[in-house]
């Protein structure tokens, strides 16, 4: 049953940890659903509800552009808040669910949004062997180092630019994100490198809450070094160094038609698609 629609407390992330989870590849953890919430343009009061039977927050994606979390069955009282909400900031509204989450993709399609793209959870079994990475002539790989900060977040912004609907996401949201929390493994945090000039970069750590996942958070190689190979290397080397610390699986997450060939990548260094992320668009006039 549904309670009455308000802010979330402390004292509710572990209902919402489960509502999150419910169809989620992986379970959804604490520090992820807390981590939102104190996010630099996120404020609880104002972009965040929690109903009981769902969650929803919504919050600006640049660009005028809005996305709309929702988890758990959403009442209409929660719709109407969350899309009240995302048309306070933005006349594009985004959102989205795992494709099993069928009653609040119907929900979505019966308030005007369509479906427009599609996003995968990939995997690989670390146990079978992967090839070593082979590096482009030039090239050289080293792990984060003190006051790469910077470096590692320029590279992901150059890298994603070509990406589609690209998020504008300024360097504190990004630091809050990757830097201050247990997502900042610098081990595992590679940098590819042609002399003294940054080429690519993989941001990896241990999955939250999958004890024998390692996660891919971000792999981007810049324009003028693509076609050469790096992305793989990159990507090799990520897994090498998982299967170093014991992890039996890696992952990432992928656009469906990656319009640099990500997920085509991916497919050739041996992972699979294992889930299904659906995203949905309602254009305001």
């Amino acid at each position: 049953m549904s309670g009455k629609l308000r802010p979330p407390t402390d004292a509710d992330v572990p209902a919402i940890v489960l509502l999150a989870s419910e169809h989620s590849p992986e379970p959804v953890g604490e520090d992820d659903v807390k981590r939102s919430w104190t996010s630099p343009e996120v404020h609880v009061e104002r972009d965040v509800r929690y109903e009981g039977t769902s969650y929803g927050m919504v919050e600006s994606i640049g660009d005028g552009r809005a996305w709309i979390e929702l988890r758990g069955d959403p009442s209409p009282a929660m719709l109407n808040w969350a899309e009240a909400r995302a048309v306070e900031i933005a006349p594009r509204l985004f959102s989205g669910g795992w494709s099993g989450q069928a009653s609040l993709l119907r929900a979505l399609e019966e308030r005007g949004f369509r479906l427009i793209r599609h996003s995968h959870r990939m995997l690989i079994d670390l146990s079978r062997p992967t090839p070593a990475p082979v590096w482009p002539d030039g090239i050289e790989c080293r792990t984060f180092r003190a006051g790469d900060e910077r470096t590692f977040y320029d590279v992901y912004v150059e890298s994603f630019k070509d990406s589609w609907e690209p998020i504008e996401e300024s360097y504190e949201m990004w630091a809050h994100w990757l830097l201050d929390g247990p997502s900042f493994v610098p081990d595992l945090w590679f940098l590819a490198l042609e002399g003294d000039e940054p080429t690519g970069a993989a941001i990896c750590h241990p999955h939250e809450t999958a004890e024998d996942l390692g996660w891919v958070r971000i792999l981007g190689v810049r324009r003028p070094w693509r076609k050469r190979g790096l992305g793989r290397a990159l990507l090799l080397e990520a897994f090498a160094a998982f299967r170093e610390r014991g992890f039996a699986r890696a992952g990432l997450g992928v656009d469906a038609e990656s319009v640099t060939g990500a997920n085509r990548l991916y497919e050739q260094a041996g992972m699979h698609v294992s889930a299904r992320f659906d995203v949905y668009e309602k254009v305001l006039t």
